[in-house]
């Protein structure tokens, strides 16, 4: 009897472990994207591209799940769980990749690029080489750039210059780049995550707010503050990376799937390009005021930038003054 019992513990203890090991490897067909982006905009659009074509080119074998607007957390928490191996994928802007590697701040440093072009010569030729040891030493492998787009200004009361932003409590990304420069502007800034920033301007805690253009009209944020002024003072970039601990885990052929189906940056930059212009012209026709500060204007808005990145390279430490050196190489090589 009691040799009974124990062949029947073992033939249990089997078969679970075939059971535990038959759902590992079908959960691992089975890739998980978060992302705070909501799924109607040129990020859930561009997302949702890539899982069709990973599913398309694995013929079904390979497909990843998004979970869209923040569900399993803000971009601070699943960037720290795809670096742990509990979400395979993520999307996210330079904030939250800054976590990781605190240098990758470096490349939100105010008007840093004259144009978008500009900064598309510069990831494509130089940044990439610069930063990808860094974020697989952190757990992290680089699948390919995330264009966010332009900063601009959300504000209670109009706002046209500096001077009219002097002790305004601002919401800003919780970042060293974006205190320092609005610290710089005269304005007091408040960093805060993207769930907290929407709650904070019903109560009045900030009255105002900076955000990607595309990203600030999706969640609604003029409705609130609704005073447009399109500063463009910062470029974000962000990345679509995917946790190293499960990148190891997959055959060589689905690491292919995955590379070729994200190698498309330059679609979601001519979307958000295009959305920018769009949505501001489209609350503009609504009524909300759009400023575009005048060159004289513009001029003070840059003045503040200077100090701003001086003082952000010496703050980040680390690797930031190499780093910054390489940066601005791919600055000046791309203005050639």
């Amino acid at each position: 009897m009691q040799g009974l019992k124990k062949s029947v513990v073992i033939g249990i203890a089997a078969a679970t472990m075939l059971t535990t090991v038959a759902f590992e490897a079908s959960a691992a067909k089975e890739l998980r994207l978060a992302t705070a982006a909501p799924q109607k905009t040129p990020w859930g659009a561009w997302m949702q591209g890539i899982a069709d074509r990973v599913e398309k080119a694995s013929g079904g074998e390979l497909k990843i799940k998004i979970f869209f607007s923040s569900q399993l957390g803000n971009e601070q928490v699943t960037m720290r769980q795809t670096v742990r191996g509990r979400i395979d994928i993520s999307g996210q802007s330079n904030t939250a990749t800054s976590l990781v590697v605190p240098e990758f701040s470096l490349l939100s440093a105010p008007y840093l690029w004259d144009s978008p072009a500009h900064s598309d010569c510069a990831f494509d030729k130089y940044i990439g080489k610069v930063y990808a040891p860094m974020m697989k030493e952190n757990g992290l492998i680089i699948l390919t750039w995330v264009e966010v787009g332009q900063e601009i200004i959300f504000s209670r009361k109009a706002v046209k210059s500096p001077a009219d932003m002097a002790k305004m409590k601002i919401r800003v990304a919780p970042t060293k780049p974006a205190v320092g420069y609005f610290e710089a502007v005269g304005a007091n800034p408040v960093p805060l995550g993207t769930t907290d920033s929407i709650p904070s301007l019903k109560t009045g805690t900030v009255n105002a707010a900076v955000w990607p253009t595309v990203y600030g009209i999706a969640i609604g944020t003029h409705k609130l503050a609704p005073n447009v002024i399109v500063t463009n003072h910062g470029h974000q970039i962000g990345t679509l990376v995917m946790s190293k601990k499960i990148w190891d885990k997959l055959s060589a052929q689905e690491q292919s799937w995955l590379q070729k189906a994200s190698d498309e940056a330059g679609a979601l930059r001519k979307g958000v390009r295009g959305a920018e212009k769009a949505l501001l012209a489209k609350i503009e026709k609504a009524g909300v005021p759009v400023y575009r500060p005048t060159p004289a204007e513009m001029e003070q808005w840059r003045a503040a930038a200077k100090p701003a990145r001086e003082k952000l390279v010496r703050d980040t430490g680390g690797k930031a003054e190499a780093i910054w050196s390489e940066i601005i190489k791919a600055r000046d090589a791309c203005r050639g």
